[in-house]
């Protein structure tokens, strides 16, 4: 009897974009290779990865590697996560025999992580074939907030050491440039595409056809909302992913509605987020226009904007204007902008070549 294959997946709980860019690239690959084995090492609840990812996964609740530690889903604490990753740094050779063990154990046909640069030392050393997938790094972003402190250097090494030990380093576009990694390959955007079903968003949400939605998705990190300041414009309502404390008739809960999530966002006229691959990507991708938070510390930041300029329509506002709702006028000009033709999601594909090539 031919063996089924196994991919263990090493996914990142630090919001929901790193499982955004995974699931589209795991199912297709099911899709492909029907009897395929798929455990996937998460903090990320089963019930979220769920909603993503095909049926038959086996989850094992554990974090893959230290987190960036957040005030909200737009501001790094960065204290916060120094600690962590300092503390990361003296924990580092037990933690590496414990991923090592684990793989040993487990005896996955392939490694796929984003971004886990622990467990991929680890696969280098448990002779197990691994690829990263991910248009970002750890060690790119640690740096970027702790600028010069010495005492980080060894974690930095440490986190190229495990990028450079993957086969091949897959970063869908737009990705942070890694010239640090000779196995740094870039491909095509990761995206779901929804079905616009504008008609019957407007019956479900019972307003006038013609009205204006707006998905407000900031991602997978809990953030408050400046809700008392929240503006009303006339002809648009507002879909706020979960339960509101307060209500107003033009504020509407996007988890009561039979539509998926991916097919609301095909289906809105605007999503409000913040710079973050997940929400870009399939925002672009269906040809919703963004209205995006200021977000100048985060090293995506520049290329996800300038992607979304190229491919799609963004307009940038202010934390202070977000804050005070002064974020009407923003809105009504990025309706003025001219839609560009979709990009395809080409990325899924060229992922999936890769990682059949292993299985």
């Amino acid at each position: 009897m031919t063996r089924s294959p196994h991919v263990l997946v090493a996914l990142s709980g630090h919001g929901y974009g790193h499982l955004a860019q995974c699931a589209p690239v795991l199912n297709t690959l099911r899709e492909r290779l029907p009897a395929l084995r798929l455990t996937v090492m998460s903090e990320l609840p089963r019930a979220v990865l769920a909603e993503r990812l095909a049926p038959e996964f086996t989850h094992l609740p554990q974090a893959t590697d230290p987190v960036m530690r957040m005030h909200s889903a737009w501001e790094v604490d960065v204290a916060a996560t120094v600690k962590v990753f300092d503390e990361s740094r003296r924990g580092w050779n037990a933690a590496l025999q414990a991923d090592t063990e684990c793989l040993h154990a487990l005896a996955p046909d392939l490694l796929l992580a984003n971004i886990s640069y622990r467990l991929l030392a680890a696969a280098a050393q448990a002779a197990v074939p691994a690829v990263a997938l991910c248009s970002l790094n750890w060690a790119t972003v640690l740096a970027a907030y702790a600028g010069t402190r010495h005492a980080l250097h060894p974690v930095l090494e440490q986190m190229w050491t495990g990028y450079r030990a993957a086969d091949q380093f897959l970063a869908p576009q737009p990705a942070l440039p890694m010239p640090e990694l000779d196995n740094y390959r870039p491909i095509g955007p990761i995206a779901r595409r929804g079905c616009r079903a504008t008609q019957a968003l407007w019956t479900e949400l019972g307003v006038a056809e013609e009205t204006r939605v707006v998905l407000v998705a900031t991602g997978g990190i809990g953030s408050a909302l400046p809700l008392a300041n929240w503006p009303r414009i006339e002809g648009v309502v507002w879909l706020f992913p979960g339960t509101l404390d307060a209500t107003r008739d033009d504020w509407f809960d996007a988890a009561t509605l039979s539509l998926s999530f991916i097919d609301v966002l095909a289906s809105a006229d605007a999503v409000l987020t913040k710079p973050g691959y997940g929400t870009y990507a399939e925002a672009v991708c269906n040809a919703v226009p963004i209205l995006t938070l200021a977000r100048p510390d985060w090293p995506e930041t520049p290329y996800l904007n300038a992607w979304a300029h190229r491919h799609g329509c963004l307009e940038e506002i202010s934390i202070a204007q977000f804050h005070s709702g002064g974020f009407a006028a923003a809105l009504e000009s990025l309706w003025q902008q001219p839609l560009p033709e979709p990009p395809e999601p080409e990325g899924i594909q060229q992922a999936v070549d890769v990682l059949a090539g292993y299985l």
